[in-house]
């Protein structure tokens, strides 16, 4: 258990920790807010549904889901943080507890998740913004062969949980904020334990903020992303680890797969962009499964992307759907997969981050991605 949760938490410190690294110095226009940092504590309420994304899964997500969550962030109002996404937005944490009322299959889940919530507007009491997090889930009832066989959705108690929602935010007093919001959220263990189809549940919620420090906030210079190219090349290598579990011969093993990828971003518009690309890789759990059942096949996967990018500032949202060029390996019948990938710009050329590739609802597994952007 030490080495999955293990496997959840270095990407996370890698990738957000840069989030707060010294950028290169910008020129601090004379009417730039000062950076008071508003401290955000926020509470909610969640009632939501499980997505049944299986046949197999449909009779135990029959049940409506309840949490609460509470928040703690810092609006971040200088023009340093106003430029990784020409906006003002919040960083911080999240506690969700969620009940899925089934205690004796689904249990309940306690998730810590780091969040970042961009407002998209901020000169009126009414503000909408949209939160994109990702973090640990610890679960209390989790797939086990003889005393829990049904719950196919969780094969692991230390999973990760990756959230976003969008809210409609009105500010009621300077310190006071209430809060309407839709949530898309998903824990998986990454296929790092089977079984791992992974849980999606969205819900709704209704939650209220106290600001400390409030400021007045005011339109600042904007810094390009895409916008000013018409054509953005990018180029990625990628790392992850995967599990092979035991058998009656065998032991668990844990396998390296690592990748190349490569593309273009072609500009639509000032925050958005097609995406096309390939992908390249080498998976060290298809080789030793291949090995243990005396096969033949090529642990090596080829395959075309297209796709949907998001740029605001220095972050990155990818959205892809891949279709296999050279998949050997019987992993799935299926013939395409998506991935859902995050980046973080470090300068004007490199860019780290992670993704999610999955076949339909069901993630396979995560990977963490270093590359160059010209």
């Amino acid at each position: 258990m030490k080495q999955i949760s293990g496997k959840f938490i270095y990407p996370l410190i890698t990738l957000f920790g840069l989030m707060f690294l010294p950028e290169e110095n910008i020129a601090q226009p004379a009417d730039s807010v000062k950076d008071k940092s508003p401290v955000y504590l926020g509470t909610k309420v969640h009632y939501g549904f499980i997505i049944p994304h299986a046949e197999d899964l449909r009779e135990i997500s029959e049940s409506n889901i309840w949490g609460i969550q509470l928040d703690l962030s810092k609006l971040n109002t200088s023009f340093k943080s106003w430029s990784n996404c020409n906006c003002y937005s919040r960083l911080g944490f999240s506690f969700n507890f969620y009940d899925y009322r089934n205690p004796e299959v689904l249990g309940h889940s306690y998730n810590l998740a780091f969040f970042f919530e961009p407002y998209f507007n901020f000169k009126s009491r009414s503000r909408f913004s949209m939160r994109f997090g990702m973090g640990l889930s610890y679960l209390d009832n989790v797939y086990n062969e003889s005393t829990n066989p049904e719950n196919l959705f969780f094969g692991s108690k230390i999973s990760g949980i990756l959230l976003m929602n969008v809210s409609y935010n009105y500010l009621i007093k300077e310190r006071y904020q209430l809060n309407f919001s839709l949530n898309y959220n998903h824990i998986s263990n990454a296929g790092l334990k089977m079984p791992n189809k992974g849980m999606n549940f969205p819900t709704a919620s209704i939650g209220m903020d106290y600001i400390l420090r409030p400021v007045k906030l005011i339109t600042q210079e904007k810094v390009s992303g895409i916008r000013k190219k018409s054509l953005l090349g990018y180029g990625r290598i990628f790392w992850s680890i995967r599990s092979v579990d035991a058998d009656s011969l065998y032991g668990d093993k844990d396998k390296l797969m690592i990748g190349v990828e490569g593309g273009i971003i072609k500009g639509l518009s000032k925050i958005n962009g097609l995406l096309a690309g390939m992908e390249f890789s080498y998976d060290g759990s298809y080789q030793e499964i291949t090995e243990r059942l005396q096969e033949d096949y090529s642990p090596y996967v080829l395959s075309l992307h297209i796709g949907n990018a998001f740029v605001i500032g220095r972050i990155t949202f990818t959205q892809q759907m891949a279709f296999y060029l050279y998949r050997p390996f019987p992993s799935t019948s299926k013939s395409f997969f998506q991935r859902y990938g995050i980046y973080y710009r470090i300068g004007r050329m490199i860019s780290i981050g992670f993704s999610l590739k999955a076949h339909g609802h069901v993630a396979e597994h995560m990977d963490m991605r270093i590359g160059f952007e010209f």
